[in-house]
């Protein structure tokens, strides 16, 4: 038996040496990739043992995507739009702004619980780093950073406040993005809690929260 690589072999793909798609091909190659990034880094995974995990040729991986950072590219867009297509898939038309809201946020830790390896990917151990990983991960938060501010400013207006009055609510969408990344960090290390709890939490440190600005009512700091 060849040594442990820390990727999963595609049987299939070694069996008769059929020519496959492009399109299976490069699925299998990204799902043999990721489960090897999320498990060993970026630094630590070889191309010659996603190759073998993939069943196919190391020159073959390198047609396909380029280089190791091409591929490590290709699995956070592959990563990008499963989440956003899991929070598409969410949302209710006709929902109330707050249910839009929870709804959202019950989609994306469902996500970083369902899809842990591409989670990892996008914003594991390689995206703080400078490059191009970091340049993606930016990228993705201020995508969902828009979202959110779309959420929040038709929770405002349902509620008959202007956004003006609340000041720019891009920063506070924001906010909420960096929550929601470090909390699904923090319940990585603590699965003992349901989804459902810290999908929870999060609701109500942002709602309650905006409700309060929605009502008028913030802090100020003392004179």
């Amino acid at each position: 038996m060849p040594g442990d690589t820390g990727v999963t072999s595609i049987t299939d793909a070694r069996s008769g040496r059929r020519k496959l798609p492009r399109a299976v091909r490069e699925a299998q190659m990204l799902e043999v990739a990721e489960e090897a990034f999320a498990a060993r880094g970026f630094h630590a995974t070889s191309v010659d043992a996603i190759a073998e995990g993939a069943g196919i040729t190391k020159p073959m991986v390198y047609a396909y995507f380029g280089s190791k950072e091409g591929l490590y590219l290709a699995c956070m867009e592959r990563g990008r739009r499963r989440l956003f297509e899991a929070v598409d898939a969410a949302a209710a038309e006709g929902a109330s702004p707050d249910e839009q809201l929870w709804r959202g946020i019950v989609a994306f830790f469902t996500f970083v619980s369902d899809q842990r390896a591409s989670w990892i990917v996008l914003f594991g151990e390689a995206t703080p780093h400078g490059g191009p990983f970091a340049d993606e991960a930016l990228r993705l938060r201020q995508q969902i950073a828009r979202l959110v501010s779309q959420l929040l400013g038709e929770a405002a207006t349902a509620e008959g406040v202007g956004p003006g009055r609340l000041g720019a609510i891009e920063p506070l969408a924001h906010a909420l993005v960096g929550a929601a990344e470090s909390l699904a960090s923090w319940w990585l290390d603590h699965p003992e809690e349901s989804r459902e709890w810290v999908s929870l939490r999060l609701m109500n440190l942002v709602w309650i929260g905006f409700g309060d600005l929605v009502r008028g009512e913030s802090w100020t700091p003392p004179a």
